[in-house]
């Protein structure tokens, strides 16, 4: 599989809401890059892998195995920096099909260029529903990131798959830090509402420390 694409994009950061104390009350643009800035990102993207999934968006065997670079340009040149994702997918039937040991590796490094900053809300992270599923959405962040994740599926009926999961990771400032110590992780349940290609609806409960 080949894949690539390109797209403007600008991120501008607006107050935060609710009862946590806003970011710029703790940190300044010096401390925390990116910081109260305007950036418009020329991302182009190119990945290569091999992929055997049924569909992408539902599949219960195959597997995936790719790599995929982004370059991201800022037109200022201040925040510009590149970025490879490495990604392993595998699915594994049993029962014929009836349950499903589905597992996921994902590992992210960010890198700046020119000497450039890459801004706080550009790194590699983790929390969510689709990475650490306990915590809050992108809770984690560095110019580092591994994720692992495994799924126990059972097939309900043909619309719906009952999942058990976990899911463990971490973040770090550089790639020799990405080691197995001080890993967060959550376990949880969740169901699947799908078709024969696609999976629009899951509704997952997580526990995490």
């Amino acid at each position: 599989v080949l894949r690539g694409g390109a797209e403007f994009s600008r991120w501008n950061l607006e107050d935060g809401e609710g009862s946590y104390p806003p970011i710029g009350s703790r940190y300044t643009p010096e401390t925390l890059p990116g910081l109260g800035a305007e950036v418009t990102y020329f991302h182009t993207q190119g990945g290569v892998g091999f992929d055997w999934r049924t569909a992408p968006g539902y599949t219960r065997r195959g597997g995936y195995y790719g790599v995929t670079l982004h370059d991201h340009k800022d037109q200022d040149d201040q925040f510009g920096f590149r970025m490879v994702e490495y990604e392993a997918i595998q699915h594994l039937p049993i029962l014929r099909e009836t349950w499903v040991l589905s597992f996921r590796a994902r590992v992210q490094h960010a890198m700046d260029k020119d000497d450039q900053q890459i801004p706080f809300f550009m790194l590699p992270a983790l929390g969510g529903g689709s990475s650490l599923r306990a915590y809050s959405s992108w809770r984690f962040r560095d110019q580092n990131s591994m994720l692992l994740q495994g799924e126990w599926r059972i097939m309900i009926n043909r619309y719906l798959d009952l999942a058990f999961f976990y899911d463990t990771g971490k973040v770090a400032a550089t790639t020799s830090d990405l080691d197995f110590n001080g890993m967060k992780d959550d376990f949880g349940v969740g169901v699947r509402f799908h078709g024969p290609f696609d999976t629009p609806l899951r509704v997952e409960l997580a526990k995490g420390r």
